[in-house]
């Protein structure tokens, strides 16, 4: 996957699943910022990984959680 498709995809997932953390990061201009760094968390699960594989959707997803509790 490429860097692009991997953000666009990490941005569709925080979007659909975190809507609220979605609309504040976007609200305080820190959107790109967020998701660039999630982005890096998730690049190892990204590598040779099909974008319609729900098993890469759960990872996201958990990766995503992780991060925000973490903030």
């Amino acid at each position: 996957m490429t860097e692009s498709i991997a953000y666009d995809y990490l941005k569709a997932v925080l979007e659909e699943e975190f809507r609220e953390t979605f609309l504040r990061f976007s609200n305080n201009g820190i959107l790109y910022y967020e998701l660039t760094n999630i982005l890096e968390l998730c690049n190892p699960l990204m590598e040779g990984l099909d974008e319609d594989d729900r098993f890469l959707r759960y990872e996201v997803i958990g990766t995503i959680a992780e991060y925000l509790t973490e903030e």
